[in-house]
């Protein structure tokens, strides 16, 4: 993905000339085309010298020269592809020759000294200026004819180096030229007027050779892959030698054709870098959108694993904690800090008869059952902040963090009750025609020390013993007070 070429996908379209683009370009040329017919026929009007006129526009023109070179030059380091490189150093360059022109003509050069600017100076920076940009073109359209792949890292730098210590060299040589050698070179203007420039044959060949920089840039357009860059190249240079032809026929300074010179030259500077600006304003909109997608991905991910692991901590039938999420919090309330100085009950409950609850009232009703009564432990233990969860079948467990045994104890008699309160028919049970339940619970006092299979094996014993007592009824290991539904204590 770069500026310059079009890869044609239609997965990645950030730099791909749209066809609004290519209306712009063509809207923008019709326009330029227009001004130039309107200003050329009366090219040679003489218009009040406007002194801020030249050195305003003439600013803005080089520093969008600047900034389009110091982006290209970026472009570069991020694409390695060599034509951004040769572009980068033409506007650099341009830049350059146009400051000379600049501070020539208004006066800013020092007036004494070897390179104090003659009368002549100012023309023929004009022309270097007017030769600089359209040979950089012409080398970079043939950059583009003869591109390899990219350049390696370790040329990068080298390059770039390399590229920028030749323009600077060039624009000194070009300064000294045109102040210390500028004796050496023929007269063009005299009291503003120079049309010596036309009849001495440099206009016109300058202007041949800008006209063969434009047909270098727009004849192989349709040929190849050209990006959103290569269009605005062509604005641009469209531009500049609409500017030189106003700027040959009028022949003189402050006229309109002067004047109007000046308007082309601006936007042939800045045009490119308007273009550059606004494919980075998308890239910053584009990466502003993908950053808020991966947000908004990453939230909805961090949703679906939370989902995910509730799912996986949860009993499908029942909702509540199941077997594995037990075993974890189990283990927890085990290694807690607290567990030195404080109790742990753990209760292991079993609905009586569920088995012939089942082959009566089908598995559909005991997995009514099931629901129900889960949710009723679950109820129960959260009022005295136990955790509840199926432990398999038609048995759960419930834990008692800081609960003594004559504690748990009532808790456990409040479980009996509470089923029983649901008022589930189970004509099919030898201890009540309601579901029932029995309870077997264990405490591990302060200081006891048992591992998870231990505890839950003395509350399993338990559990056994309130079964082959009768169920419906509660016993707890090491406790010599059985309890049941019917007497309480």
């Amino acid at each position: 993905m770069n500026i310059l070429f079009d890869n044609g996908s239609q997965d990645d379209q950030l730099f791909s000339i749209s066809p609004r683009q290519r209306r712009i370009a063509l809207a923008l040329s019709l326009a330029l085309i227009l001004f130039t017919l309107g200003v050329v026929f009366y090219a040679h009007l003489y218009l009040p010298e406007y002194a801020a006129f030249f050195p305003a526009l003439g600013g803005w023109g080089i520093l969008g020269d600047f900034l389009t070179a110091f982006i290209l030059f970026n472009q570069f380091r991020a694409s390695r592809i060599r034509p951004l490189l040769v572009l980068g150093c033409t506007y650099l360059f341009t830049g350059l020759i146009s400051l000379f022109y600049l501070l020539t003509l208004t006066g800013l050069l020092p007036e004494s000294g070897p390179f104090a600017p003659s009368p002549q100076t100012s023309i023929w920076f004009w022309c270097f200026w007017h030769l600089a940009f359209p040979c950089g073109i012409l080398i970079f359209s043939w950059s583009l004819r003869h591109r390899t792949g990219p350049v390696s890292l370790e040329r990068l730098r080298i390059d770039l180096t390399a590229g920028t210590l030749i323009v600077l060299l060039g624009a000194a040589g070009v300064f000294l030229i045109g102040t210390l050698a500028e004796p050496l070179l023929p007269p063009l203007i005299e009291n503003g007027d120079y049309r010596k420039l036309i009849t001495s044959g440099i206009g016109p060949l300058i202007w041949i050779l800008n006209a063969a920089a434009f047909l270098s840039v727009l004849l192989p357009y349709k040929k190849r892959g050209a990006g959103v860059l290569q269009i605005w190249i062509i604005v641009a240079m469209l531009a500049f030698i609409l500017g030189l032809t106003l700027s040959l026929t009028a022949g003189q300074r402050y006229t309109l054709g002067w004047y109007g010179s000046r308007v082309d030259s601006l936007i042939a500077s800045v045009v490119v870098l308007l273009a550059l600006i606004t494919e980075v304003n998308k890239l910053f909109v584009r990466l502003t959108r993908q950053h808020e997608e991966l947000e908004e991905s990453k939230q909805a991910l961090e949703e679906a694993n939370k989902r995910l692991q509730q799912l996986s901590s949860a009993d499908s039938l029942t909702r509540i904690a199941n077997r594995r999420k037990f075993d974890e919090v189990l283990k927890q309330e085990l290694e807690a800090p607290q567990r030195e100085n404080d109790y742990l009950s753990l209760l292991m409950v079993d609905i009586d008869y569920f088995k012939a609850y089942n082959d009566h009232y089908g598995h559909l009703g005991g997995d009514m059952v099931l629901r129900s009564v889960a949710s009723k432990l679950e109820s129960e233990a959260l009022a005295h902040f136990g955790f509840t969860a199926r432990y398999g079948g038609e048995e759960f467990a419930v834990i008692l963090p800081g609960h003594s045994m004559r504690e748990a104890e009532q808790i456990a008699e409040l479980l009996l009750e509470s089923v029983r309160s649901l008022a589930i028919p189970h004509h099919y049970s030898d201890v009540s025609d309601q579901i029932t339940i029995s309870v077997g619970g264990f405490t591990m006092k302060p200081g006891d020390h048992f591992g998870a299979n231990e505890l839950i094996g003395k509350a399993d014993a338990a559990l056994y013993q309130a079964k082959a007592e009768g169920r419906a009824r509660y016993v707890f290991a090491g406790s010599e007070r059985p309890r049941s539904l019917s007497g309480r204590s």
